[in-house]
């Protein structure tokens, strides 16, 4: 706060010097002054007239200056989309709120009336969709038991055919051993009259070759070929004698009859057995079939019974009534955030629509502020900030959170920012308040008001220390930080608690009056 006197008061030093002289001058007129005493000591109480400063360490920030709004960071409406009478109404402009106190209540005999009678149309609904479910329900649970009893009569068709399987390959294998006995017997013959069949095969062909080669050279009843045909003749005869005493010593007809029987019951048993699995095939098959059409009956009567439990579901959940149950709890505004009632826009008894009130919360501030063209490439996001409000004698601090990416012209120039107000205690919405945003800051520095610095020509600076006869004295100093008003000072005698001119332009009065004075003496 001293600071920000201190630079008011420096915009209007040239004001200040100004009166001081015509005071000065004007009093040299009256009087006259008497005696080059008086002359001689002006120096001295024209800098009496000047402000002085007390060096005192402290922190010195180099930082940006800017001012602006309080304003709430979080603000929310209160709104309805319904067009209905307030019947009640729990606030006015300025009152705290929490997140969910209610604002006002809006009419709701309508809709309430609306949900009354859409409940009994839908119970009447549900009635009847519940007979459709409650019907397609008996219908599945009898298709199940159909299926069931079907089942059991396909499973018994089933194991019938097994069962007849079973016994036709049973009778098979119990003739195995006759058949075998049966076909060992006529092999074993054949065996044993395969010499004799083979020289009667073969005499048989010869004879037959005697005779095509008789036949083709003429037939004669005389000669080689005719010779060689009735040899031939009479050695098959022969060899078939052979053959018949062969088979009737190894009883070949016994065994061809009993093998050829034996062949003819085993294939008969055989085809038996081969039925029975086609038969089993066949009720397998069956079967299969018959259970699929039945799952696939099921199934359909299935969908049909969870499509009538969704109408169900559907019919007690009805999208219209959510609709008018959502209307009836809009008669009811609430609060969503917390804060302070800032507009209300309806009364007890008017029409509400829209917007009903604002909320802005007094526990998240930030400072609305512009910053200069010429600073906004000095600052960022996160610097700190310290606040100062006339609202507030308290020094807040604040995040600097927001800069916005273009600048503004006309009276919106600079770069709109925002400041987050840490601890907001003692500010109020919509007052004024300057902040300080902090670029670098240097603790436990002495320091001054940049007009108590004075450079000569040779690029020295020096302030002007009061001496114990009231006198002022030009002492030399190493300059630091600085920021729009102070600057960091140090050197030899340059401690705390020194008392220095603030406005090292005084000196430069003090001699404009002792001219002044002089030539007023000589007039």
């Amino acid at each position: 706060m001293k600071l920000n006197r201190l630079k008011g008061i420096f915009k209007n030093k040239k004001r200040v010097i100004a009166l001081a002289l015509v005071v000065v001058i004007g009093a040299s007129g009256a009087a006259i002054w008497a005696g080059r005493s008086k002359a001689a000591s002006a120096s001295s109480e024209s800098l009496d007239f000047a402000r002085t400063v007390f060096l005192e360490k402290g922190d010195l920030n180099n930082s940006v200056n800017v001012s602006g709004t309080v304003e709430s960071a979080e603000v929310s409406s209160v709104a309805t989309t319904l067009t209905a009478k307030v019947t009640a109404l729990n606030v006015k402009v300025g009152d705290i709120v929490k997140k969910g106190d209610i604002i006002c209540t809006l009419s709701s005999d309508s809709i309430e009336k609306e949900i009354a009678e859409k409940k009994k149309m839908l119970a009447e609904d549900k009635t009847k969709l519940q007979e459709a479910y409650d019907k397609s329900r008996r219908a599945v649970d009898d298709a199940k038991a159909a299926k069931q009893r079907e089942l059991t009569n396909q499973d018994s068709l089933v194991a019938t055919a097994k069962q007849a399987l079973s016994n036709a390959e049973a009778n098979l294998a119990a003739y195995s051993d006759t058949y075998k006995n049966a076909k060992s017997n006529y092999d074993l013959m054949i065996s044993a009259i395969s010499s004799a069949q083979s020289a009667a095969d073969s005499a048989e062909a010869a004879k037959q070759a005697a005779y095509d080669a008789w036949i083709a050279g003429g037939g004669a009843t005389s000669g080689d070929l005719y010779n060689a045909y009735t040899a031939a003749q009479a050695n098959a005869t022969a060899k078939q004698t052979e053959l018949a005493n062969a088979k009737t010593l190894y009883s070949y007809d016994t065994y061809s009859a009993a093998y050829t029987a034996a062949v003819q019951e085993n294939d008969a048993r055989l085809a038996a057995k081969n039925k029975a699995q086609e038969e089993l095939n066949a009720a397998n098959a069956n079967r299969t079939r018959t259970m699929n059409d039945i799952d696939t009956n099921i199934a359909s009567l299935t969908d049909t019974m969870i499509s009538a439990l969704n109408a169900v579901k559907k019919g007690s959940s009805s999208t219209e009534l959510d609709d008018l149950n959502k209307k009836l709890s809009e008669t009811i505004l609430k609060a969503e955030t917390s804060g302070k009632i800032t507009d209300l826009k309806v009364t007890l008894g008017s029409n509400a629509n829209g917007t009903v009130a604002t909320i802005q919360s007094t526990e998240k501030l930030v400072i609305a502020v512009r910053i200069a063209e010429y600073d906004v490439s000095k600052v960022k996001v996160g610097m700190k900030a310290s606040i100062q409000s006339d609202a507030s004698p308290d020094k807040i601090m604040g995040t600097l959170t927001r800069i916005s990416p273009t600048a503004g012209t006309g009276d919106a120039a600079g770069f709109s920012a925002d400041i987050t107000v840490d601890h907001p205690e003692g500010l109020f919405i919509g007052t004024k308040a300057k902040a300080e945003i902090i670029i670098d800051s240097k603790p436990g520095v002495l320091s001054v008001p940049l007009d108590a610095i004075k450079t000569d020509d040779a690029g020295k600076t020096f302030l002007r220390a009061k001496q114990p006869d009231g006198s002022f004295k030009d002492m030399p100093v190493t300059t630091g930080i600085k920021n729009d008003y102070s600057i960091e000072v140090s050197g030899t005698g340059i401690e705390e608690g020194l008392e220095v001119l603030a406005d090292a332009s005084w000196s430069d009065l003090a001699e404009s009056v002792n001219s002044n004075v002089n030539r007023m003496e000589q007039m």
